[in-house]
Protein backbone atom coordinates (compact mmCIF):
# COMPACT_ATOMS: atom_id res chain seq x y z
CA UNK A 1 0.00 0.00 0.00
CA UNK A 2 1.51 3.21 -0.99
CA UNK A 3 1.65 6.09 1.85
CA UNK A 4 -0.38 9.68 0.95
CA UNK A 5 2.42 11.75 1.78
CA UNK A 6 0.58 15.34 1.75
CA UNK A 7 -3.15 16.96 1.54
CA UNK A 8 -4.14 17.04 -1.98
CA UNK A 9 -3.30 13.49 -2.43
CA UNK A 10 -6.07 12.47 0.15
CA UNK A 11 -8.37 15.21 -1.95
CA UNK A 12 -7.69 13.07 -4.98
CA UNK A 13 -8.64 9.78 -3.45
CA UNK A 14 -11.54 11.57 -2.30
CA UNK A 15 -12.55 12.60 -5.56
CA UNK A 16 -11.38 9.59 -7.61
CA UNK A 17 -14.19 7.61 -5.12
CA UNK A 18 -16.79 10.18 -5.91
CA UNK A 19 -16.54 11.32 -9.31
CA UNK A 20 -17.95 7.67 -10.92
CA UNK A 21 -20.64 8.07 -9.14
CA UNK A 22 -21.55 10.78 -9.60
CA UNK A 23 -21.28 10.02 -13.16
CA UNK A 24 -23.79 6.93 -12.98
CA UNK A 25 -26.23 9.16 -10.93
CA UNK A 26 -26.14 11.58 -14.67
CA UNK A 27 -26.01 8.71 -17.04
CA UNK A 28 -28.75 6.82 -15.23
CA UNK A 29 -30.78 9.98 -15.71
CA UNK A 30 -32.33 9.39 -12.60
CA UNK A 31 -32.77 11.51 -9.67
CA UNK A 32 -29.88 12.15 -7.29
CA UNK A 33 -31.78 10.95 -4.42
CA UNK A 34 -32.44 7.67 -6.13
CA UNK A 35 -28.91 7.05 -6.57
CA UNK A 36 -27.80 7.98 -2.89
CA UNK A 37 -28.12 4.42 -1.66
CA UNK A 38 -26.27 3.25 -4.48
CA UNK A 39 -23.36 5.69 -4.05
CA UNK A 40 -23.46 5.40 -0.25
CA UNK A 41 -23.84 1.67 -0.19
CA UNK A 42 -21.63 -0.21 1.96
CA UNK A 43 -18.56 -0.90 0.63
CA UNK A 44 -18.79 2.54 -1.01
CA UNK A 45 -19.61 4.04 2.79
CA UNK A 46 -16.70 2.01 3.89
CA UNK A 47 -14.18 3.75 1.52
CA UNK A 48 -15.70 6.97 2.06
CA UNK A 49 -14.84 6.55 6.05
CA UNK A 50 -11.78 5.15 5.42
CA UNK A 51 -10.37 8.32 3.32
CA UNK A 52 -11.97 10.74 5.71
CA UNK A 53 -9.69 8.96 8.21
CA UNK A 54 -6.47 9.26 6.25
CA UNK A 55 -7.07 12.52 5.41
CA UNK A 56 -8.05 13.97 8.95
CA UNK A 57 -4.66 11.89 9.95
CA UNK A 58 -2.81 13.09 7.51
CA UNK A 59 -3.96 16.74 7.78
CA UNK A 60 -2.86 16.85 11.62
CA UNK A 61 0.56 15.45 10.57
CA UNK A 62 0.68 18.07 8.10
CA UNK A 63 0.29 20.95 10.32
CA UNK A 64 2.73 19.64 13.08
CA UNK A 65 5.46 19.75 10.40
CA UNK A 66 3.67 22.98 8.84
CA UNK A 67 5.45 25.62 11.27
CA UNK A 68 7.16 27.89 9.43
CA UNK A 69 10.19 30.06 10.88
CA UNK A 70 11.57 32.91 9.17
CA UNK A 71 15.13 34.29 10.19
CA UNK A 72 15.71 37.89 9.77
CA UNK A 73 19.04 38.27 10.27
CA UNK A 74 21.65 41.17 9.92
CA UNK A 75 25.54 40.84 8.20
CA UNK A 76 27.37 37.96 8.53
CA UNK A 77 30.16 39.19 8.83
CA UNK A 78 32.57 41.28 10.57
CA UNK A 79 32.13 40.30 14.30
CA UNK A 80 35.28 40.31 16.88
CA UNK A 81 35.24 39.47 20.55
CA UNK A 82 32.29 40.89 22.56
CA UNK A 83 30.06 41.95 19.86
CA UNK A 84 25.88 40.88 19.61
CA UNK A 85 24.10 39.68 17.27
CA UNK A 86 20.75 40.17 17.03
CA UNK A 87 18.36 37.79 15.18
CA UNK A 88 14.63 37.96 14.49
CA UNK A 89 12.66 34.56 13.81
CA UNK A 90 8.92 35.33 12.33
CA UNK A 91 6.99 32.24 13.27
CA UNK A 92 3.88 30.65 11.24
CA UNK A 93 1.99 28.36 13.21
CA UNK A 94 -0.76 25.63 12.08
CA UNK A 95 -4.00 25.94 13.53
CA UNK A 96 -4.29 25.34 17.61
CA UNK A 97 -0.69 25.99 17.67
CA UNK A 98 0.41 28.77 20.65
CA UNK A 99 4.24 29.61 21.30
CA UNK A 100 4.65 29.16 25.06
CA UNK A 101 6.66 32.17 25.88
CA UNK A 102 6.78 31.63 29.17
CA UNK A 103 9.37 28.42 28.06
CA UNK A 104 11.68 30.29 25.92
CA UNK A 105 15.52 29.66 26.45
CA UNK A 106 16.47 31.60 29.52
CA UNK A 107 19.39 33.97 29.14
CA UNK A 108 23.02 32.40 29.61
CA UNK A 109 25.72 30.18 28.30
CA UNK A 110 25.07 28.39 24.88
CA UNK A 111 28.59 27.45 24.60
CA UNK A 112 31.73 28.28 25.42
CA UNK A 113 31.95 30.53 23.41
CA UNK A 114 28.24 32.26 22.71
CA UNK A 115 26.13 33.76 25.41
CA UNK A 116 22.39 34.50 25.04
CA UNK A 117 21.91 38.01 25.86
CA UNK A 118 17.94 38.26 25.32
CA UNK A 119 15.03 36.84 23.83
CA UNK A 120 11.90 38.48 23.57
CA UNK A 121 8.69 38.84 21.79
CA UNK A 122 8.55 41.70 19.41
CA UNK A 123 5.71 43.06 18.00
CA UNK A 124 4.59 40.80 14.91
CA UNK A 125 5.16 43.09 11.76
CA UNK A 126 5.70 40.02 9.56
CA UNK A 127 2.35 38.96 9.16
CA UNK A 128 3.48 35.39 11.22
CA UNK A 129 1.94 34.60 14.31
CA UNK A 130 4.53 35.84 16.39
CA UNK A 131 8.10 37.01 16.03
CA UNK A 132 11.12 37.02 18.42
CA UNK A 133 14.19 39.26 18.70
CA UNK A 134 17.31 36.73 20.10
CA UNK A 135 20.56 38.74 21.14
CA UNK A 136 23.60 36.69 21.30
CA UNK A 137 27.12 38.30 22.65
CA UNK A 138 30.44 36.11 21.18
CA UNK A 139 33.56 35.42 23.36
CA UNK A 140 35.57 33.24 21.16
CA UNK A 141 39.25 34.50 20.82
CA UNK A 142 40.72 33.86 17.62
CA UNK A 143 44.05 34.56 15.66
CA UNK A 144 42.54 34.26 12.25
CA UNK A 145 39.63 34.61 10.48
CA UNK A 146 37.15 32.07 11.21
CA UNK A 147 33.16 31.15 10.32
CA UNK A 148 30.97 30.53 13.46
CA UNK A 149 27.80 29.22 14.07
CA UNK A 150 25.36 29.74 16.42
CA UNK A 151 23.64 26.48 16.77
CA UNK A 152 19.74 25.29 16.40
CA UNK A 153 17.89 27.08 19.69
CA UNK A 154 15.02 25.07 20.74
CA UNK A 155 11.11 26.33 21.12
CA UNK A 156 8.58 25.29 22.86
CA UNK A 157 4.95 25.09 21.55
CA UNK A 158 1.58 23.89 23.07
CA UNK A 159 -0.55 21.69 20.78
CA UNK A 160 -3.81 20.60 21.83
CA UNK A 161 -2.42 20.46 25.45
CA UNK A 162 0.61 18.28 24.41
CA UNK A 163 3.92 20.44 24.17
CA UNK A 164 5.76 20.45 20.76
CA UNK A 165 9.51 21.10 20.52
CA UNK A 166 10.83 23.39 17.17
CA UNK A 167 13.85 24.60 16.75
CA UNK A 168 15.22 27.74 15.02
CA UNK A 169 17.50 27.71 12.06
CA UNK A 170 21.56 27.13 12.74
CA UNK A 171 22.89 31.13 11.51
CA UNK A 172 26.88 30.76 10.09
CA UNK A 173 28.38 34.21 10.09
CA UNK A 174 32.44 35.65 9.66
CA UNK A 175 34.15 35.99 12.87
CA UNK A 176 37.29 37.97 12.73
CA UNK A 177 40.36 38.76 15.57
CA UNK A 178 41.00 41.91 17.49
CA UNK A 179 44.72 41.18 17.20
CA UNK A 180 46.77 40.48 13.88
CA UNK A 181 47.82 37.45 13.10
CA UNK A 182 51.33 38.26 12.55
CA UNK A 183 51.61 40.30 15.82
CA UNK A 184 53.31 38.31 19.31
CA UNK A 185 51.24 38.89 22.18
CA UNK A 186 54.23 40.61 23.82
CA UNK A 187 54.15 43.51 21.37
CA UNK A 188 50.32 43.88 22.30
CA UNK A 189 49.98 47.34 24.18
CA UNK A 190 46.72 47.80 26.00
CA UNK A 191 45.34 50.92 24.18
CA UNK A 192 43.06 53.33 26.44
CA UNK A 193 39.41 53.34 26.25
CA UNK A 194 37.90 55.72 23.33
CA UNK A 195 36.27 58.43 25.42
CA UNK A 196 32.70 59.05 24.59
CA UNK A 197 31.87 61.64 21.99
CA UNK A 198 30.68 65.06 23.37
CA UNK A 199 27.39 66.25 22.64
CA UNK A 200 27.26 70.02 21.89
CA UNK A 201 24.93 71.31 24.13
CA UNK A 202 25.30 75.01 23.78
CA UNK A 203 21.59 75.19 22.33
CA UNK A 204 20.54 74.13 25.65
CA UNK A 205 22.36 76.02 27.69
CA UNK A 206 21.09 79.21 26.02
CA UNK A 207 17.91 78.01 26.11
CA UNK A 208 17.94 77.01 30.21
CA UNK A 209 19.65 80.97 30.49
CA UNK A 210 16.41 82.38 28.97
CA UNK A 211 14.05 80.49 31.09
CA UNK A 212 15.78 80.92 33.80
CA UNK A 213 16.23 84.76 32.96
CA UNK A 214 12.47 85.06 32.20
CA UNK A 215 11.60 82.96 35.81
CA UNK A 216 13.59 85.41 37.89
CA UNK A 217 11.96 88.35 36.28
CA UNK A 218 8.82 86.96 36.91
CA UNK A 219 9.39 86.01 40.13
CA UNK A 220 10.67 89.25 41.04
CA UNK A 221 8.12 91.03 39.16
CA UNK A 222 5.57 89.27 41.90
CA UNK A 223 7.75 89.61 45.00
CA UNK A 224 8.02 93.52 44.15
CA UNK A 225 4.10 93.98 43.64
CA UNK A 226 3.54 92.03 47.13
CA UNK A 227 5.78 94.74 48.52
CA UNK A 228 8.31 92.53 49.81
CA UNK A 229 11.51 93.78 48.80
CA UNK A 230 12.17 96.59 51.07
CA UNK A 231 14.72 98.86 48.78
CA UNK A 232 12.58 98.21 45.77
CA UNK A 233 9.37 99.01 47.30
CA UNK A 234 7.28 101.26 45.17
CA UNK A 235 3.41 102.85 46.20
CA UNK A 236 1.82 104.01 43.34
CA UNK A 237 -1.82 105.50 43.67
CA UNK A 238 -3.23 107.70 46.15
CA UNK A 239 -2.53 105.55 49.11
CA UNK A 240 0.30 104.25 47.76
CA UNK A 241 1.25 107.69 48.33
CA UNK A 242 -0.14 108.23 51.80
CA UNK A 243 1.28 104.43 52.83
CA UNK A 244 4.55 106.25 52.04
CA UNK A 245 4.21 109.38 54.02
CA UNK A 246 2.81 107.59 56.96
CA UNK A 247 6.02 105.66 56.60
CA UNK A 248 8.06 107.92 57.75
CA UNK A 249 5.42 109.16 59.88
CA UNK A 250 5.66 106.69 62.20
CA UNK A 251 9.38 106.70 62.65
CA UNK A 252 8.89 109.59 64.90
CA UNK A 253 8.15 110.62 68.23
CA UNK A 254 4.18 109.78 68.97
CA UNK A 255 2.63 113.30 69.43
CA UNK A 256 -0.58 114.49 68.54
CA UNK A 257 0.81 116.67 65.89
CA UNK A 258 2.30 113.51 64.27
CA UNK A 259 -1.35 112.24 64.01
CA UNK A 260 -2.85 114.85 62.41
CA UNK A 261 -0.32 114.64 59.94
CA UNK A 262 -1.02 111.03 59.19
CA UNK A 263 -4.57 112.10 59.50
CA UNK A 264 -4.24 114.79 56.76
CA UNK A 265 -2.38 112.03 54.79
CA UNK A 266 -5.63 109.91 54.74
CA UNK A 267 -7.46 112.77 53.90
CA UNK A 268 -5.74 114.26 51.55
CA UNK A 269 -5.46 110.17 49.73
CA UNK A 270 -9.48 110.00 49.62
CA UNK A 271 -10.37 113.18 48.59
CA UNK A 272 -7.55 112.44 45.47
CA UNK A 273 -9.71 108.99 44.93
CA UNK A 274 -12.90 110.89 44.86
CA UNK A 275 -12.00 113.24 43.09
CA UNK A 276 -13.36 115.54 45.45
CA UNK A 277 -13.10 116.58 49.05
CA UNK A 278 -15.34 114.20 51.40
CA UNK A 279 -16.76 114.95 54.55
CA UNK A 280 -18.40 112.27 57.00
CA UNK A 281 -21.94 113.41 55.32
CA UNK A 282 -20.78 112.54 51.80
CA UNK A 283 -19.48 108.98 52.78
CA UNK A 284 -22.80 107.51 51.84
CA UNK A 285 -22.68 108.33 48.40
CA UNK A 286 -18.93 107.99 47.89
CA UNK A 287 -19.36 104.25 48.52
CA UNK A 288 -22.15 103.65 46.76
CA UNK A 289 -20.12 105.05 43.06
CA UNK A 290 -16.85 103.44 44.24
CA UNK A 291 -18.22 100.00 45.90
CA UNK A 292 -15.05 97.85 45.60
CA UNK A 293 -13.88 99.87 49.12
CA UNK A 294 -17.58 99.04 50.34
CA UNK A 295 -15.60 96.89 52.96
CA UNK A 296 -14.50 99.31 54.39
CA UNK A 297 -16.79 101.79 54.92
CA UNK A 298 -17.49 101.02 59.05
CA UNK A 299 -13.37 101.83 59.45
CA UNK A 300 -13.54 104.84 57.60
CA UNK A 301 -16.77 106.06 59.57
CA UNK A 302 -15.05 105.60 62.41
CA UNK A 303 -11.67 106.93 61.23
CA UNK A 304 -13.68 110.25 60.00
CA UNK A 305 -15.42 110.47 63.98
CA UNK A 306 -12.01 110.29 65.52
CA UNK A 307 -10.95 113.11 63.08
CA UNK A 308 -13.52 115.15 63.52
CA UNK A 309 -13.01 115.03 67.54
CA UNK A 310 -9.64 116.09 66.73
CA UNK A 311 -9.59 118.68 64.21
CA UNK A 312 -11.97 120.58 65.57
CA UNK A 313 -12.98 119.86 68.98
CA UNK A 314 -12.38 123.00 71.75
CA UNK A 315 -11.06 120.26 74.21
CA UNK A 316 -9.19 117.54 72.16
CA UNK A 317 -6.74 115.25 74.38
CA UNK A 318 -3.34 115.86 73.88
CA UNK A 319 -2.82 111.96 73.69
CA UNK A 320 -5.18 111.09 70.61
CA UNK A 321 -7.27 107.72 69.93
CA UNK A 322 -5.22 106.56 67.27
CA UNK A 323 -1.81 106.59 66.02
CA UNK A 324 -0.33 106.47 62.54
CA UNK A 325 0.05 102.97 62.59
CA UNK A 326 -3.21 102.43 62.69
CA UNK A 327 -4.19 105.03 60.00
CA UNK A 328 -1.15 103.30 57.57
CA UNK A 329 -3.09 100.03 58.45
CA UNK A 330 -6.06 101.27 57.02
CA UNK A 331 -4.66 103.08 53.96
CA UNK A 332 -2.82 99.50 52.84
CA UNK A 333 -6.41 97.97 52.91
CA UNK A 334 -7.36 101.03 50.67
CA UNK A 335 -4.12 100.23 48.89
CA UNK A 336 -4.91 96.93 47.93
CA UNK A 337 -8.37 97.13 46.78
CA UNK A 338 -6.93 100.01 44.33
CA UNK A 339 -4.47 98.27 43.26
CA UNK A 340 -6.81 95.46 42.79
CA UNK A 341 -6.93 94.41 38.99
CA UNK A 342 -3.88 96.41 38.06
CA UNK A 343 -0.45 95.15 37.03
CA UNK A 344 1.28 97.91 38.47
Amino acid sequence: MTRLTGRSEYVRVGLTAAIPAADTCQSSHRTPFQQLSKLFHARSLAHFYLWLLLYLSGAMTANAANIEIELDSPRNYGYSLGDKITLTAHIGVPLFYTLESGFLPAPGPVNEWLRLDSIESIPNKSGKDYSLAITYQVFKSVRATEELTIPPLPIRFMHRGNPEIETLPPWTFSYHPLIPINKADRDIEPKPEVPPRLIDATSHHRALTYLLGVSSIILLYIVWFYGKIPFLERYSGSFGKACRELKKLKKLPQSKAVTLQALQCFHHALNELAGETLFAGQLPDFFQSHPKFLTLREKTEALFAISQQLFFAEAASELPAISPAQIEKLCLLYRKLERSGRWI
